[in-house]
């Protein structure tokens, strides 16, 4: 019989879907996390003040978090500031690599993700600074996948003996279909309440109760669940009662499968949906009833006048669902592939091609049956299972390509009106009020008068800023209300010749007032002086520094001692010490044992926080003043690195050594005070460090 080509025929789908889940399905899209600041691999002269990450989709706030452990030991938790951003405040400026590890729960549709990545301070942080995002489905998304194909496989079963049932009462009714609908409804109701609930504990991170209501119950996938569950239990009690009582919540069951999935991210909702239900509804006839004729047992066999009575009343709706099925899936696989290409390019487009292959196998048996050369139904329910299994591993995906690429383009196209951010030809002056970064910009205008541009950040994020009041003032002066120009834009225009101190007043509970005092104008450029101390800066053999680092709430002290090339002992007040010596790093925490750690990234002495902000937009010299007695020019520039905002002041002395350093940056308020200058300082290995 044909029967015997059937594995032949199989071989390419079972082949390519083998190939895809032996090696646990890795992810070869884009991740789902659109931006960072700090960039993963970015290496830095100094600690970002907040890590910022930004993701594709809207986040569940209570269950999606982030961590950044630091090199000296610490581990800091951030959690979503904004639906789609998720912020960690740093209250260290330890050198080395910092990994930054984040979870996610979409309330589009309810799929976990989760990544990491690593920058260094100081030093490169190497390979895995590039991190890595799991967007296709791990071991417990594999069963979960699992989980809701024998899920979908008993809906449909339970949908194609109804439809068998139901098509045997016409006339002449055909007696000997009984069809047994309940065990495959008591099937999907364990395995459907299985899979609800495993999503919600994965999600969760845990079995917390607490935390899996809280999946259930945000955002209407979260409902579909629980409605899902709700409508195979009332069809199981409905067994009890009624056949034509089933067909209700079975239909709601099948179409709530549908929203708790990738089709209630699609945009429009209704239309990803609404795809998705007829996909499901229309495979449900067709793929069911096949599955369903498995069950039966005709009197005489299939091939005599009862089997093929029941076989000509199936065919014509079994033609037209699969006809709907097909047309409702290629939909579908539009909404969910960015380019036809995506089908060979990424994992999830060769688990569709498997399963598309899969239904051409199916497609074929079908009509061999329809010819009657095959005999059996059984080649083609163990196709429909292996196209029901790989539809349960694609529902299993985190996040498909055509979701990635489309916020990636929203987010690059992202207009945020008017930057305060300095231009050349500003005279530009960083502080902090309160917990927000606050950077002055005076811009030349009309005779006489100055636009005046403010750029302000709290921790939370640029997202935050949207709406924070900023009112300017000269000392002694009414308060000047600022216009909104974007989220961290404000500007007003002030007549201003030099000299005049200015009050920048932020509202909010994390605001306060920041103080700037104007230089004569127009201020010198300071280009030639920066680069002379750059130049004498970058030529030391030893110094030292003493550090105040503070988010506007709170601050760490820290003492730090350098020897080029690659020699540094940082102390932190009260935390930690640690010694860098070549590829070999210290860590005592508080009093405790000191931590070994071999070949990590050598430090590159010597360092300055200002060195990664590049580049400087118009260094200006803003006025003179003494560091411990020694006459110093002071100097104002702005820069940026990886999308990181910095204002920096430096105190330079007359020998061109930097005496003293200021930094604004978000959440990252710092003071440095340089001096031993070319010692003879000692750093060694701990004694009794192993």
């Amino acid at each position: 019989m044909i029967l015997r080509r059937v594995p032949s025929a199989l071989t390419i789908p079972i082949g390519v879907a083998i190939a895809i889940l032996l090696p646990a399905v890795p992810a070869w899209a884009h991740a789902a996390l659109v931006s960072s600041d700090p960039e993963p691999g970015a290496e830095l002269s100094t600690s970002p003040g907040v890590v910022t990450l930004a993701f594709s989709e809207p986040l569940n706030v209570e269950l999606s978090n982030a961590t950044v452990a630091s090199p000296d030991g610490d581990a800091f938790q951030g959690t979503a500031s904004s639906e789609n951003r998720i912020a960690i405040p740093l209250t260290t400026n330890a050198p080395g690599v910092y990994v930054v590890e984040w979870s996610t729960v979409s309330t589009l549709d309810g799929h976990p993700l989760h990544g990491s990545f690593a920058f260094g301070v100081g030093v490169s942080p190497g390979a895995a600074g590039e991190g890595s995002v799991a967007t296709g489905p791990g071991e417990g998304g594999l069963l979960l996948g699992l989980g809701r194909a024998a899920e979908y496989a008993s809906l449909f079963a339970a949908m194609g003996m109804l439809l068998l049932q139901r098509l045997a009462r016409k006339e002449p009714p055909i007696d000997w279909v009984r069809p047994r609908i309940r065990v495959a409804l008591v099937t999907a109701l364990v395995s459907g309440t299985t899979v609800v609930m495993a999503e919600a504990a994965l999600a969760a991170g845990s079995p917390s109760l607490g935390r899996m209501a809280t999946y259930l119950t945000t955002g209407s996938p979260g409902g579909a669940r629980i409605l899902r569950v709700a409508a195979e239990a009332a069809a199981v009690a409905a067994s009890f009662i009624g056949g034509g009582l089933i067909v209700v919540p079975l239909v709601i069951a099948l179409v709530a499968l549908a929203w708790s999935g990738h089709a209630a991210a699609v945009d429009p909702r209704w239309l990803g949906i609404g795809a998705d239900a007829v996909h499901v509804l229309s495979a449900g006839l067709w793929a069911g009833g096949i599955l369903a004729l498995v069950t039966l047992r005709p009197p005489d066999g299939w091939r005599e006048p009862q089997g093929r009575a029941l076989l000509e009343r199936f065919t014509p709706v079994a033609l037209v669902a699969f006809s709907v099925t097909v047309a409702a899936g290629a939909v579908r696989g539009f909404q969910e592939l960015n380019t036809l290409s995506d089908l060979i390019r990424t994992s999830y487009g060769l688990v569709l091609l498997s399963k598309i292959l899969a239904v051409v196998v199916m497609a074929q048996l079908s009509w061999l049956a329809w010819r009657r050369i095959v005999g059996s139904f059984k080649a083609e329910a163990a196709v429909a299972i292996l196209v029901v299994g790989l539809a349960g591993v694609l529902a299993a995906y985190p996040l498909p390509p055509a979701r990635i690429t489309e916020a990636e383009a929203a987010t690059a196209g992202s207009d945020e009106g008017v930057s305060a951010l300095p231009q050349d030809g500003d005279l530009t002056l960083g502080a902090s009020a309160g917990e927000v970064l606050v950077g002055l910009s005076v811009r030349p205008g009309e005779p006489g008068r100055n636009e005046i541009l403010v750029y302000l950040l709290p921790l939370d994020g640029e997202q935050a800023a949207a709406g924070i009041p900023a009112t300017v003032a000269i000392a002694g002066e009414a308060q000047v209300p600022m216009r909104d120009c974007g989220p961290t834009c404000r500007r007003t225009g002030l007549d201003l010749s030099g000299g005049e101190d200015l009050r920048v007043t932020i509202g909010g509970s994390s605001g306060g007032t920041a103080e700037f005092r104007v230089p004569a104008l127009p201020a010198a450029s300071g280009r030639r002086l920066l680069a002379r101390a750059q130049a004498r800066i970058h030529a030391l053999d030893s110094y030292r520094m003493r550090e105040n680092l503070s988010s506007g709430a709170g601050a760490v002290r820290s003492d730090y001692a350098f020897v080029a090339p690659d020699l540094a002992r940082i102390d932190v007040e009260e935390r930690s010490t640690t010694v860098f010596v070549g590829d070999t790093r210290y860590l005592r925490e508080g009093t405790g044992p000191w931590q070994v750690q071999r070949n990590t990234p050598p430090l590159s002495v010597p360092i300055f926080i200002w060195d990664t902000f590049r580049p400087w937009v118009d260094p200006r010299i803003v006025g003179s003043e003494r560091v411990d007695g020694r006459p110093a020019r002071v100097l104002s520039f702005f820069g940026s690195s990886g999308g990181t905002p910095a204002w920096f002041r430096l105190w330079i002395g007359g020998n061109g050594l930097v005496l003293r350093a200021q930094m604004r940056a978000q959440g990252h308020f710092m003071d440095q005070q340089y001096g031993d200058f070319d010692a003879p300082i000692q750093i060694q290995a701990p004694r009794g460090a192993v």
